[in-house]
């Protein structure tokens, strides 16, 4: 009898058991209906024409067009919304991005990449040979009363401005910070995050390598609306590749670097550019600026580039060398830059001085 009420009990909780599972996968059935339902295409949203184009400098983009039609609002095309970083006047790789919401609530969004080629100097220019090409190595006056100096390395700011070069503002109450990356090892971040808090945009020079190495930072940097400008891909000094010979070496270490920049961060690199060491000659300068660029030298710098500094005596170099316009060549490197430069900052503004980027100097 006993055994006659156990086969009854395990037949009923088998029976439950049957029930339950049975209940489970009509519950799970019909979600995955109603998932497949939702999942169904009701917006079909595509784009005319090519996902990737290739246009000259200046050219006009013609906008190819997209389409989007949702199976009970019909064609909705005219509700796409269109964001685009294109800027037909500067190389690089640009994005348009197209985003659709039907009543549902249902959203796609497309994107479109427009290179944007550059108006390279596909070979040397027989004019090239008749500027002079040699080598010379930047000096600035670096006064130290405050007072502008009249020249840099023996030019003035009218002979420089014929190969669109400067080293100096204009004589107002400005001074612009350039940073040169000097090596992978640099106190970068520290000073940008100094500069944000002073509210201050600077213009950094690095070579592709640096680029490469410190993704985050670029995009920190741009994102935080400083300048960066081209200090070539290598480092080399440009004068030896202002010939005829080496004439694509020289064109490549100037848009390599460019293409690099643009990748990482989204955004062209600014048309401004450093010479390497300081090294230059008339013929580097023109071809150059025939690229798109216009040279930044400097008028105030300190021997920061061998060895570290105190932040006293960094702070020191830096302030008995200040004028209106003052460019200044500082190495982020140099611990005793990054330590003085809040001060430095906050004195400036002191003595009502703003800042400026060197790309604004005209």
């Amino acid at each position: 009898m006993e055994q006659k009420h156990k086969r009854i009990i395990f037949g009923i909780m088998l029976l439950i058991c049957i029930v339950i599972i049975a209940i489970s996968y009509q519950t799970i059935s019909k979600e995955i209906n109603q998932t497949n339902n939702q999942n169904q295409e009701t917006l079909n949203f595509t784009l005319k024409g090519q996902n990737m184009m290739t246009i000259k400098v200046g050219e006009h983009y013609q906008e190819s067009g997209y389409e989007a039609i949702d199976k009970e609002e019909g064609d909705i095309s005219s509700k796409v919304s269109v964001k685009s970083t294109l800027n037909i006047d500067i190389p690089g790789t640009y994005q348009i991005t197209y985003t659709i919401t039907n009543k549902k609530g249902d959203k796609k969004e497309l994107k479109r990449f427009i290179k944007v080629e550059g108006n390279k100097i596909l070979k040397y220019n027989d004019a090239y040979d008749k500027i002079d090409n040699t080598k010379r190595t930047w000096w600035s006056g670096n006064k130290k009363d405050h007072t502008r100096p009249v020249e840099g390395a023996g030019n003035t700011e009218e002979k420089l401005k014929q190969y669109g070069a400067y080293y100096m503002g204009p004589d107002e109450k400005v001074i612009y910070l350039t940073f040169d990356e000097g090596s992978n090892d640099t106190y970068t971040n520290e000073i940008v995050d100094i500069l944000n808090e002073n509210n201050v945009k600077a213009t950094f020079f690095f070579c592709q390598g640096f680029i490469k190495n410190n993704p985050e930072l670029m995009k920190k940097i741009a994102s935080s609306g400083h300048s960066v400008g081209n200090h070539t891909a290598n480092h080399y000094s440009m004068p030896s590749l202002a010939t005829r010979t080496n004439f694509e070496k020289y064109v490549n270490e100037i848009e390599s670097i460019e293409q690099t920049y643009q990748e990482i961060t989204g955004v062209p690199m600014d048309k401004v550019y450093r010479e390497p060491k300081g090294e230059y000659s008339y013929r580097s300068l023109q071809i150059v600026y025939d690229l798109g660029y216009k040279t930044y030298f400097w008028s105030a710098d300190h021997y920061d580039f061998d060895y570290d500094v105190s932040k006293e005596k960094a702070f020191n170099e830096l302030e008995k060398r200040y004028h209106n316009g003052a460019i200044y060549l500082i190495h982020p490197k140099n611990k005793g830059n990054y330590e003085a430069m809040d001060s430095f900052i906050k004195h400036m503004k002191n003595l009502g001085y703003t800042f400026g980027l060197v790309k604004d100097i005209q």
